[in-house]
């Protein structure tokens, strides 16, 4: 009950609090009201703080008890409450007239109904349990003013505490289940309580006629007075609820009965909500752990995470994932806790085992105090020793096929749900899925590991043409995917079988020899394997009817053999075989794998001779690439040099470095003989092809040069057009003999030669020849035609001699090399009346035949110019002074035999002579201009000193003040291209 409030005048305001109070109901709950419009308040202050008049909160109690309220709280059990606690209350015409009329009265049903409806709200709440169950212990403690009000749970053995409230809570413990008034309440109240019988009174211990309503029976203790009542749940009672006080009422009883329905509607609820938020868990659990192996593709991880999530799914103390082999075996490939005592002792799958039935059934089955199950007879001496108590075994299954099984324990006694095995199916379904997951993608990389092995193969065995070392190949090769112990490679020569290439990996096998392995064909399984054609493997191979036993050896050792025929066009060229200490090593996979090898084998041994053949072609190719380097390079050298020598000298180093010969030569026609001159040769007759040829003298040379076409000597001793030399006579060998073309025919011809029985030049080197005497003949015309120019832009047009621009040329070479040369400078007199008189045809006649006569009284070393128009200048190398005046004296004579007196020139009167004028270097100048000026001046001193004579440069210092370097008289063109 809440306490009564103090008298108050009827216009009196109530904060929110205690209008609730007054009503009986929560604070929120007159919010509501009056944010419905039900309740009439007022705001008091800008943050909307509630008043209530105390008239308002009376009418409105008023209006109650008529059943005018229809917007109480939620909910139809709740409004049925409300209609049951409200039907006592009397008509507003009845107010005032008796018990059930009176306001405090009212106020107190109105309190009933609150309290009612929280329980019930509470009852509906899917929260916190504990908290639920402390603020309805509270909720009574405060309806009842009672000094305790605690709620127990029947746990086992025990009632354990969860929730109490009141002064006397500190003294509430735990306490066996039949302790006085609470063990007489869960014996009399296992029905769920109702509320259509209320107690008549609460001094005496229970109501006959409650009891047979099939009510939770609230019993009453003297005073001070006790009521415990039992909380229903969903298999008897779930606990009691025991109200102490000094005064209890009906009315205390009843609210006990419904507070203790509320109670178990708490429980319940909470229960379920456990029971789904179980499951829930579960199933994200499972979800989370498929999600988790199934992300992986390492086998070895998603068994140790299928391992660690049983064992904390299921709470386990123990796990172990077994994968079955193709001996049928179940090996523990993850473990957790166990010893391999025991994962031995499964390992064969006893007939007896929980492993074994869970297969049959193909479901998980479990198993408590395993030790004494008949299920697991077999392995009992195992279990006891292991020492755990629980066990759950769920076979993996891949449709028919097993995989292995999922084993989980626990060391005490588990009992597993209906739940819990379904969840361990599932689990196991996740787990099957996984593991063919990464089991496809294992063989996947297997495959393409095999792929690229096989391709690594076929490129080592392109490069092999030796047998053993293709067997050595292939062996390096199988190691990285065929696990095996010794590998032999048999060769078929006859009717034997040889091994070429073995490779021992342990004890057994490294002292093997090619004389004990050596087999005939037919004989033991290799000679089998080599007559039939076809491939073994062979689980236990020292049981084999065919086996036999290697001289040494033990002959039952327990070995696995894989054997593959090399078969080549239906020839039987040898055996693979593959060897392994145990039983049943090899799969279908290994032995499909040796025969791909077996078939690469074959065919590289009887391609041996084809890769010769290939070998031989690609180095014809390298040739062709770089003789067609060499000819760009040689290209590239004529465009650069047109020096005919160099070039030729090229082409012909190149051409010996490409095509592999004993001699080579390149010999062309002289224009004014006709006849064949040597320009350059290599080899051993390299002196032999630079004699020159004779007159009338034929060869081979000179037949290729008259029809202008290549030809191959194949046999050069027999060949009648072979002129062999004279000093060694007739010899074995190959000629090759190509024209170098010109614009009117073949200038010359290459030739190379190779000496030898059985010599010969391939048809691609032939052809290879006749490029490079292309080249030899573009070389020749270039050089031909730079010569021509290079005459032509050095030269006079009218003599023929040297121009003014190649004397300075010359002139600067000789003063940067240093040496000692002389300058004769000559400057014919009189000559322009030869033009006035006789006209320039006759003046450039005259100049021809002066120039030729110069020519003639130098020396051979001597270089001749055409300084100017009528003046010529010769450069004479190492020459002094004396020797350049004896030159000087000749060249003198020289002109005058041909245009002084007596001649016909003098004759039609116009006589010419020379003044001449000499140099030496250092002595006369140091520098190219200064010996030059010398010269010049020594000839202008000899013409101004009466002419036609000789004047030395010491004789020219005297006009060294008023003479400087004179321009030469400029050249006039010929008069006609055939004048003279």
């Amino acid at each position: 009950m809440p306490p009564a409030l103090p008298n108050r005048p009827i216009d009196a305001t109530l904060s929110v609090t205690k209008a609730a109070r007054l009503l009986g109901v929560h604070p929120n709950t007159v919010r509501a009201w009056s944010d419905a419009g039900r309740l009439r308040y007022y705001r008091i202050n800008p943050r909307g703080d509630r008043r209530y008049r105390l008239g308002d909160l009376q009418r409105f109690l008023a209006a109650a008890a008529g059943g005018a309220i229809r917007d109480l709280p939620p909910g139809v059990a709740r409004r049925e409450i409300l209609r049951a606690a409200t039907a006592g209350l009397a008509t507003p015409a009845a107010a005032g007239h008796g018990a059930q009329g009176d306001p405090e009265h009212i106020v107190d049903r109105q309190a009933d109904v609150s309290l009612l409806v929280e329980l019930m709200r509470l009852a509906g709440s899917t929260g916190d349990a504990d908290r639920a169950l402390q603020q309805t212990v509270g909720l009574l403690r405060d309806a009842t003013g009672a000094d305790l009000v605690a709620a127990w749970e029947r746990v086992n053995q025990q009632l354990v505490p969860r929730a109490a409230a009141g002064a006397e809570a500190a003294r509430v413990v735990a306490l066996p289940p039949d302790s006085g008034i609470l063990g007489r309440a869960l014996a009399r109240g296992s029905a769920p309580a109702s509320v259509a019988s209320p107690l008549a009174r609460v001094a005496r211990s229970h109501d006959p006629d409650h009891e047979a309503a099939g009510g939770a029976v609230p019993i009453v203790a003297a005073a001070p007075a006790e009521l415990a009542v039992a909380i229903p749940g969903s298999a008897g009672s779930w606990g009691v609820l025991l109200v102490a006080g000094t005064s209890l009422t009906d009315r205390d009883a009843e609210l006990a009965t419904l507070a203790a329905e509320a109670i178990g509607g708490i429980v319940g609820v909470s229960r379920q909500t456990e029971q789904v938020t179980q499951h829930l868990h579960r199933a994200e659990a499972l979800r989370r752990v498929a999600s988790d192996i199934g992300s992986r593709l390492e086998l070895d991880r998603i068994l140790g995470g299928l391992a660690d999530h049983a064992m904390v799914l299921f709470e386990a103390d123990r796990t172990a994932v077994f994968l079955r082999h193709r001996d049928g075996q179940a090996l523990a490939e993850v473990s957790r806790g166990l010893s391999p005592a025991y994962l031995g002792s499964v390992r064969s799958l006893p007939a007896r085992s929980i492993q074994a039935a869970a297969i049959a059934a193909r479901q998980p089955i479990a198993a408590e105090a395993y030790r004494d199950d008949p299920r697991g007879a077999d392995v009992r001496a195992a279990v006891v020793q292991e020492g755990f108590d629980t066990v759950c075994s769920a076979p993996l299954f891949d449709g028919a096929q097993l995989l292995g099984t999922l084993d989980v324990y626990h060391d005490q006694p588990y009992h597993w749900s209906a739940e819990e095995l379904e969840a361990m199916t599932s689990l196991a379904t996740s787990a099957v899925v996984a593991i063919r997951t990464a089991q496809h993608y294992e063989q996947m990389a297997t495959w393409t590991a095999q792929l690229q092995s096989i391709q690594q193969l076929g490129t080592r065995l392109n490069r092999l043409t030796d047998v053993r070392e293709i067997g050595l190949a292939i062996a390096k090769e199988l190691r990285q995917l065929i696990d095996y112990h010794n590998v032999r490679v048999y060769r078929l020569y006859g009717d034997d079988l040889i091994p070429v290439a073995m490779q021992g990996q342990v004890g057994e096998y490294t002292d093997e020899t090619p004389e004990q392995l050596q087999v005939r064909m037919g004989q033991g399984i290799t000679g089998w394997v080599a007559e039939h054609r076809l491939a073994q493997n062979l689980p236990d191979a020292a049981n084999d009817q065919r086996a036999n036993t290697i001289a040494g050896t033990e002959d039952d050792l327990d070995e696995s053999m894989l054997l593959a025929p090399m078969v080549f066009e239906d020839q039987v060229l040898g055996v693979l075989v593959l060897s392994k200490l145990g039983l049943h090593q090899f799969s279908d996979d290994d032995l499909r794998l040796l025969v791909i090898y077996a078939s690469f084998a074959a065919q590289a041994m009887a391609n041996a001779d084809a890769t010769d053949r290939l070998r031989a072609q690609s180095a014809a190719y390298e040739r062709q690439v770089r003789s067609q380097r060499a000819l760009l390079q040689i290209t590239e050298s004529m465009l650069t040099t047109f020096d005919a020598h160099a070039v030729l000298e090229s082409i012909t180093e190149r051409l010996g470095g490409l095509i592999a010969s004993d001699n080579i030569a390149i010999e062309v026609v002289d224009a004014q003989t006709g006849l064949l001159t040597p320009l350059t040769a290599r080899g051993i007759h390299a002196d032999y092809y630079l004699m020159p040829w004779e007159p009338d003298e034929t060869g081979i040379a000179t037949w290729v040069v008259e029809r202008n076409e290549p030809v191959y000597v194949a046999d050069e001793r027999n060949d009648p057009r072979v002129n062999m030399f004279r000093d060694t006579g007739a010899q074995d060998g190959c000629l090759i003999v190509v024209p170098l073309r010109g614009r009117e025919g073949a200038m010359g011809v290459l030739t190379l030669e190779r000496l030898g029985v059985g010599a010969s030049f391939e048809e691609d080197e032939f052809e290879l020849v006749q490029l490079f005497a292309a080249q030899v003949s573009i070389a020749l015309q270039n050089a031909e035609v730079y010569r021509a120019i290079e005459v032509k832009a050095r030269t006079d047009d009218l003599t023929g001699l040297y121009n003014h621009g190649t004397f300075q040329e010359w002139l600067e070479r000789h003063v940067v090399e240093g040496t000692g040369f002389s300058i004769v400078m000559v400057d014919l007199d009189n000559f322009r009346s030869v033009n006035n008189t006789l006209g320039h045809q006759a003046g450039d006649t005259l100049l021809r035949t002066i120039a030729s006569g110069l020519v003639a009284a130098g020396r051979s070393k001597d270089l001749v110019f055409r300084y100017g128009g009528d003046e010529f200048a010769m450069i004479l190398p190492d020459t002094d002074a004396a020797g350049a005046h004896r030159v000087a004296e000749r060249v003198h004579e020289s002109v005058g035999r041909i245009g002084g007196p007596g001649t016909r020139w003098a004759a039609e009167g116009a006589a010419v002579s020379a003044s001449v004028g000499i140099s030496t270097f250092p002595v006369d100048g140091t520098s190219a201009a200064s010996v030059l000026l010398a010269a010049d001046r020594a000839a202008f001193l000899a013409k101004r000193s009466g002419r036609n004579r000789i004047a030395t440069a010491a004789e020219g210092l005297s006009l060294e003040d008023e003479f400087s370097l004179q321009e030469p008289t400029p050249v006039d063109p010929p008069t006609t291209a055939d004048a003279g």
